[in-house]
């Protein structure tokens, strides 16, 4: 019953042209260095956004963290906690926080604070464009959950103003939940407005800045330093190792007792194996580097170049003063065709489709890194109009 069930529904899936496969960009010979590669000056579709994944020195912190073994054997309450605390340290360091926790990835982080915190007694209002994790996370917490229209501050605000919904409910936390950045329209968060509905209304603000660490602010902090406001007890930032870090992992960061809360409470902390200690070494160097290398500041000038190149694509609606390294080219119902075009001529631009977007807003969500030249974005640039024209 169950196999029938499935060839049913990928039957199903395969008729509305919305069947999932892999690809594999990289041959058995290739380097995965930028400027080796002749193929890595194609790949628009990697997070990896300072190219940090194959940086020299992370792959030496890497390989000096081996001493400890491929593994971390356990849990961090039992036999997995090594040098991970040292990571947590450097996090809080770099974000301005008390304390922070360290998860097996970001979706995992999201899932265990989010439910661990927001009780049947509590209101969540989430973003409508929120990333998965968020949503799910949202779904296994028993609080009330509104989904407000995207960036929307006023529909927030009435709500927060209507007196006799909420003495109606007598929620005790109210959640306002969204992502730094958005990671399939690569636009930015009214994080400012929303910290003072927060300050205003009592409310806590949580912010998953996967896509805004390492890519927002002079020092690549993310959403906060954008905006220029400092982490404080109405905030709990979310991260994740596995974008601008180039490694694995995520993160929670905010003030002590949040921290202490989530050790003992947050189920996908407490019983996931934590992250083998190589990995930890990696991304402990990885946000030395953010900080004080020249990184963040290589990726916002090919943003800035970026934004001068795809605008001369036709057809195609596009905000000049574009901060993010994500590029949303809709296409439509010819979205997989663009993709597939894009990939025999050697490029990785991946098509996004429903369920993912929504229908209409299908697209090519392309990502620049600090290491892409102006001639490579040119050249996509040039594949694109060159489509488009025929």
């Amino acid at each position: 019953m169950l196999k029938n069930r499935i060839n049913l529904e990928l039957d199903e899936i395969k008729r509305n042209n919305l069947y999932r496969s892999f690809k594999n960009f990289y041959t058995p010979n290739c380097e995965r260095k930028f400027k080796i590669s002749k193929n890595i000056s194609k790949n628009f579709s990697s997070n990896d956004y300072l190219c940090l994944s194959s940086n020299e020195e992370i792959l030496n912190a890497i390989k000096d963290a081996l001493k400890y073994g491929s593994g971390s054997t356990g849990s961090r309450l039992t036999s997995g906690n090594i040098n991970h605390e040292k990571l947590e340290n450097t996090i809080s360091e770099f974000k301005g926080t008390d304390s922070s926790l360290v998860y097996s990835s970001g979706y995992a982080t999201n899932l265990g604070v989010i439910s661990a915190l927001c009780s049947k007694k509590d209101l969540i209002l989430s973003d409508s464009l929120n990333h998965a994790s968020i949503i799910d996370g949202c779904k296994l917490s028993n609080a009330k959950k509104i989904v407000y229209p995207h960036c929307d501050v006023e529909f927030i605000k009435k709500i927060l103003e209507d007196e006799k919904f909420l003495k109606g409910n007598q929620f005790e936390n109210i959640f306002i939940i969204t992502d730094g950045v958005f990671s399939m329209d690569g636009d930015i968060a009214p994080i400012d407005e929303l910290f003072k509905l927060c300050k205003d209304y009592n409310c806590t603000l949580i912010i998953d800045d996967a896509h805004g660490t390492g890519v927002l602010g002079k020092k690549g902090k993310g959403s906060l330093e954008h905006f220029k406001i400092k982490a404080n007890e109405n905030i709990i930032q979310i991260g994740t190792l596995s974008k601008a870090n180039g490694l694995v992992g995520g993160y929670v960061t905010g003030y002590s007792e949040l921290i202490d809360y989530l050790i003992n409470k947050s189920r996908s902390f407490i019983y996931s194996t934590s992250l083998p200690p190589y990995v930890i070494a990696g991304a402990t160097k990885s946000f030395e580097l953010i900080e004080n290398r020249n990184y963040v500041s290589k990726l916002q000038k090919n943003i800035l170049v970026s934004n001068k190149i795809f605008s001369d694509i036709k057809n195609i609606n596009f905000d000049n003063n574009h901060k993010t390294p994500i590029y949303p080219l809709l296409f439509g119902k010819n979205t997989m065709d663009m993709s597939n075009y894009l990939y025999n001529a050697g490029y990785q631009c991946i098509g996004i489709r429903y369920p993912t977007v929504a229908k209409g807003s299908e697209r090519i969500r392309v990502s620049i890194t600090s290491c892409h030249e102006k001639e490579d974005i040119i050249n996509l640039k040039d594949k694109i109009s060159k489509y488009i024209e025929n």
